[in-house]
């Protein structure tokens, strides 16, 4: 199920009082669209990683459970004053709050088995031994498929049948419109528009850097700091393998080749290039002068760059030009170029 989905049955499931387990392959998404969820619930409230929100604010804790062992949820056993056993939780769990919030467990499929049947009381009675989770607070569980080899065990049957278990795919459409709104650095939003099929590309087998929408994120993070050219291909194939590596150190090779950018953002005539990796790689180009442009000129290029590519062969190059520029410069949006492209494509959701 692709992200976009997979957010709207969270939604519903969750405010029908139940819970939710994602289930997918490696760093495909699943813990960015839980903090998507979590916008949502928390209606404009400040998110905070707290177990105790004040009222207005919104609780957001995330889990890695391979990490905690059963004590930390379940509690250090200790003998009271009457002799009997008793267990002292480590206040990491919400009790009193006067907002609300959301326990993400992730990594379920990962955690000791002792972990797991703790979660599991959590889920089934919302009570782990004598400690009882506070009202207003929902659960959302995440684990990779044992068939992917990601250290993870085959889920519980007993946790199967207490949570709504959403099998998460990645989808590079929703994977953009995400990319786009978190800064996503051009060149790696214009190689998978072009080459949407490098998005994942999971081999069980394989160790070494592969492409997935995590790896992706971490490698934009590195291109933002402008590295060496000749190193750019070295670097990528660390994240995203050799393979992949090639193919989007020969996508960004392509803005060699494209016309001339000044010309076309001052209203110039310039040829239509005709091959599709080097319209979006002139594309991404533009985006970069646009976003570096001063404000006096944006307007200007902006309407002059759109008229460039509304040239192009299919609609789909000015779509994701707009998207792109106005997340990074949302004044754009002000526009009357925007406004009348926004009108052109009214059956698009921008």
């Amino acid at each position: 199920m692709k992200p976009s989905n997979a957010l709207e049955i969270m939604k519903s499931v969750l405010k029908g009082g139940n819970s939710v387990f994602l289930q997918g392959e490696v760093g495909i998404g699943k813990s960015a669209t839980v903090m998507d969820l979590v916008k949502v619930l928390a209606k404009g409230k400040k998110i905070v990683n707290n177990v105790k929100p004040k009222k207005d604010e919104y609780g957001y804790t995330d889990y890695r459970l391979s990490l905690f062992e059963s004590i930390d949820f379940g509690g250090l056993p200790h003998i009271d004053e009457n002799g009997l056993q008793k267990r002292a939780f480590l206040d990491n769990l919400p009790q009193e709050s006067e907002g609300g919030g959301l326990l993400f467990f992730d990594e379920f499929s990962q955690a000791d088995k002792s972990v797991q049947a703790l979660i599991t009381q959590l889920l089934h009675e919302r009570r782990i031994g004598d400690y009882v989770l506070a009202d207003g607070w929902k659960i959302v569980l995440a684990g990779n498929d044992s068939t992917h080899r990601a250290v993870s065990s085959k889920l519980p049957s007993n946790v199967v049948s207490r949570v709504t278990l959403i099998k998460f795919q990645h989808d590079h459409n929703d994977w953009i419109n995400w990319a786009v709104k978190n800064d996503v650095h051009p060149d790696i939003l214009g190689f998978i528009q072009y080459q949407p099929e490098w998005l994942n590309v999971f081999d069980p087998r394989v160790c070494n850097g592969q492409p997935n929408p995590r790896s992706y994120v971490r490698l934009s993070d590195t291109l933002k700091t402008n590295p060496r050219e000749d190193l750019i291909q070295d670097i990528a194939e660390g994240d995203i393998g050799e393979t992949a590596s090639i193919e989007l150190s020969a996508f960004m090779s392509l803005k060699n080749d494209i016309p001339d950018l000044n010309k076309i953002i001052k209203g110039g005539k310039v040829k239509i290039v005709d091959d599709i990796g080097l319209m979006y790689a002139t594309v991404v180009a533009l985006i970069t002068v646009i976003k570096d442009a001063e404000n006096k000129h944006l307007n200007y290029y902006f309407e002059n760059a759109l008229n460039y590519i509304k040239e192009f062969p299919t609609p789909e190059y000015g779509i994701f030009f707009v998207r792109t520029v106005t997340a990074v410069c949302p004044n754009l949006i002000e526009t009357q170029t925007y406004s009348k492209f926004k009108i052109e494509h009214q059956e698009i959701e921008f």
